[in-house]
């Protein structure tokens, strides 16, 4: 029984590098890519359809816990990872706000520039957020990197 001390002291300190691997060392996204569009000045929205919309991704990716809100895209469908243009559909979604830097951040998970572009499009109330677009076609070029 001497040894719970030494468990609950290990376990803080793995908890504690976990906490700052996530908030501070983005050391596990890749690098952004030459061609990434410039980011903007100020917080902007971004449209999560996949990936994006669960809370433990936004938390490792932006590095902070980001609330989201049900959102919808009219006029695209989801088509495995990339969206299709599809005018009598509505894909619903999460849309959550972030600062340029988390932008940053994001754009470096979806490889903005060499395997998703950024579009800002209008969502179902109106509202302007960025949406990320596989490059290419068909989606290939995902598949295949």
């Amino acid at each position: 029984m001497t040894y719970k001390p030494m468990y609950a002291f290990a376990l803080l300190a793995l908890l504690l590098a976990l906490g700052f691997a996530v908030m501070r060392a983005p050391f596990y996204l890749p690098a952004l890519d030459s061609n990434a569009p410039p980011l903007p000045e100020e917080d902007s929205y971004v449209f999560g359809f996949a990936t994006l919309t669960s809370p433990l991704v936004r938390l490792v990716v932006v590095g902070r816990p980001v609330p989201a809100e049900k959102a919808a895209l009219r006029g695209v469908a989801r088509y495995h990872r990339d969206l299709r243009d599809s005018p009598d559909q509505v894909l619903e979604g999460v849309r959550f706000r972030v600062s340029p830097q988390e932008l940053r951040r994001l754009d470096r998970y979806e490889r903005t520039g060499r395997k998703y572009r950024r579009d800002l499009l209008a969502l179902e109330d109106g509202t302007l957020a960025w949406v990320y677009r596989l490059i290419g076609e068909s989606g290939v070029d995902a598949l295949q990197d």
